[in-house]
């Protein structure tokens, strides 16, 4: 009921904007029509300027749908573009995760696919969600303790995170450990450790 809430708000913030919009060139085609035809018969004059207004703000409109056109496509595209790249992403990262080895064929293929998906990532990826793969990775790489490691799988949650809501996902109800838990079966106990942490940690 919020989602639906707010995004009625912001569909009338939108509207307002145009319709505010549309009175601003309506206001300048009445004015530029005053002077235009200041001195001719004020009935005519009138008439045209109305016709004026009228036509200015019809192709006023015009151009703005098909802007918001243009921009739903990008917009679209875009999209579609990410979802078999999030997809790869998220299906490497877990398939490795999950299989749990260090043998060295398997951790060639996942490096391979990384190199492979980075660019695709820079090219097409949110910020937001460019900003925590890039912090993945380099907690990742230089993880070499039991918490540097932790650490490093809820900055892998954190991506999953800005993926689902790159997505569209609001995530709202998602909290900490949520998404670990699907994959990794004492989450708790690592979520309940990160915090033990944090609160040992004196503070700044």
């Amino acid at each position: 009921m919020r989602v639906f809430i707010k995004g009625l708000g912001a569909f009338a913030l939108l509207a307002a904007l145009l319709l505010g919009g549309l009175e601003v060139v309506a206001f300048f085609a009445r004015r530029i029509g005053r002077q235009v035809f200041h001195g001719v018969n004020p009935t005519v004059s009138a008439a045209a300027v109305a016709a004026m207004s009228t036509v200015v703000v019809a192709v006023a409109t015009l151009v703005i749908g098909r802007y918001y056109e243009r921009r739903a496509a990008v917009e679209a595209e875009i999209r579609s573009s990410k979802i078999p790249i999030y997809s790869r992403l998220v299906e490497s990262l877990l398939r490795m995760l999950l299989r749990g080895d260090a043998a060295a064929a398997g951790a060639d293929q996942f490096a391979e696919e990384i190199r492979e998906i980075t660019p695709q990532l820079i090219a097409w990826a949110s910020d937001d969600v460019l900003i925590e793969w890039s912090r993945f990775k380099r907690s990742i790489s230089a993880a070499s303790t039991e918490s540097e490691t932790e650490a490093a799988l809820f900055g892998l949650e954190k991506l999953l995170i800005a993926i689902r809501r790159d997505y569209g996902h609001k995530g709202q109800a998602v909290k900490e450990g949520d998404l670990l838990g699907l994959f990794i079966n004492d989450a708790h106990e690592l979520l309940e450790r990160r915090r033990s942490r944090e609160r040992r940690q004196p503070s700044a």
